[in-house]
């Protein structure tokens, strides 16, 4: 009996399906968490939180870490990028602690409380991947670009800034570059200015 195989199209179509979808950039990039957050605003804080300006309070927070808090955050105190392996990891967390705090049974400024202590938490979390690509010292790495939600290749500014000793570096200079003195040439002509001086000061003698 003659099997026909699936058209190529459909076979692409079902093995994207079984891969992990919507893991982007930094976390306000991240469709699933928006909407995590969005219902702690609009479910959580609405039934716990009696106190008109708590509500508020949290309704702002909550607000703010959809908005642009962490991309903020990432290009105010860094470079504004990261290494996508540990914000993956991040990612997978925080949707799965804002589905538990959906779950919590804490009110009003107890309930506050937990969600700002929520955002202290992950703020560092996030500067962990943050301040990790800028302390790397190898370039074979993806990286995220926090604020425009995509993947970057890590780059160095020169070959000289990146290859030293013959190791692999990554420059940490962002903005203006400056060269790095070659002390090996300044050492040279440092020398041949004292023999000058000292030739001249036997010569006169």
């Amino acid at each position: 009996m003659l099997v026909l195989s699936p058209p190529l199209g459909l076979s692409v179509l079902q093995l994207l399906a079984l891969l992990p979808t919507g893991l982007w950039g930094c976390l306000q990039c991240d469709e699933k968490f928006k909407e995590n957050l969005a219902k702690l605003r609009t479910g959580l804080v609405q039934r716990q939180i009696h106190d008109s300006r708590l509500k508020a309070r949290a309704e702002a927070l909550l607000q703010g870490l959809q908005g642009d808090f962490f991309s903020h955050y990432a290009t105010s105190q860094f470079a504004g990028f990261a290494v996508k392996t540990t914000v993956d990891d991040l990612v997978k967390e925080v949707r799965s602690r804002t589905e538990d705090l959906a779950k919590s049974t804490r009110t009003d400024q107890a309930l506050l409380d937990e969600l700002v202590e929520f955002r202290r938490k992950t703020t560092m979390k996030l500067k962990v991947a943050l301040k990790e690509h800028q302390t790397k010292d190898w370039l074979q790495y993806s990286v995220l670009d926090c604020v425009g939600c995509k993947d970057i290749n890590a780059v160095c500014y020169t070959i000289r800034q990146c290859f030293v000793d013959s190791q692999d570096r990554l420059s940490l200079r962002y903005g203006q570059v400056r060269w790095d003195p070659n002390i090996a040439q300044n050492g040279v002509a440092i020398v041949l200015c004292m023999g000058g001086v000292l030739f001249l000061v036997i010569v006169g003698v």
